[in-house]
This record gives C-alpha cells, sequence and structure tokens, in this order.
C-alpha cells in the first residue's frame, strides 16, 4: 500500500503537479548584446580592437573608445574615467595600473594598444 501511495504520488507530480522546471529567458541578455555589438560597430573610425591603427590615447579616450580595448568592458571603462576625473590626467601609461581592476596581467594586455600624449 505504502509503495502504491509512492508511485502515484510520483505519477501526480510528474503529469499534474508542479510544472517542470522553468527555462531561463535568455531574450534579456541576447538584446544587451545586440545593443553592444551595435554601438561598438556604429562608429566606423572605431569597429573593434583589430582595426586600430593608431594607439588609444588614455588621457582623452571617451568610455566608448576605452571599451575596445581588449579586457575592458563598460564598468571598466567608467572606473578609468573616474580615476582620470578625480586625480588628474594620466601622467604615464604606467598609470593606468592605480586603477581597480587593473593589475599586471591586464596591463600586459592593453600595453600595445594605449599610449599617454
Amino acid at each position: 500500500a505504502i509503495f502504491l501511495a509512492g508511485v502515484a504520488l510520483k505519477v501526480y507530480k510528474t503529469y499534474v503537479g508542479q510544472p517542470s522546471q522553468q527555462r531561463f529567458d535568455y531574450s534579456h541578455s541576447d538584446s544587451l548584446f545586440y545593443e553592444r555589438s551595435k554601438l561598438l560597430n556604429s562608429d566606423s573610425s572605431f569597429s573593434g580592437i583589430d582595426s586600430l591603427k593608431t594607439k588609444i590615447n588614455i588621457r582623452t579616450a571617451s568610455k566608448k573608445e576605452l571599451m575596445l580595448l581588449p579586457g575592458i568592458g563598460e564598468v571598466m571603462a567608467e572606473r578609468i574615467i573616474l580615476y582620470r576625473d578625480e586625480n588628474g590626467s594620466f601622467k604615464t601609461i604606467n598609470d593606468l595600473k592605480k586603477v581597480k581592476g587593473i593589475g599586471e596581467k591586464k596591463f600586459d594586455k592593453l600595453k600595445p594598444y594605449i599610449e599617454v600624449q
């Protein structure tokens, strides 16, 4: 009797009871990805890191330009600009290491693409 009650309960839960696990809706994440892709591709002079013919001047670069650098997203670009606004212009490219979140490894990836003029 207990066995049959257990089987009946399992069948009930499977077919009638709670709906199966809901799947994650990726539509919001996808829309953010497509918007950011459009933003990066909208300016023909800065369509990606591979198309950069000149280095990015970290003293004057906009958020959009900074986001073209490898490993720099929206938050890190905002941190760089905030640091620049609070502490004055960067004197050397090594000053970029003073920004929270930029260590030696990230700086080494950025080094070929940045300059201070």
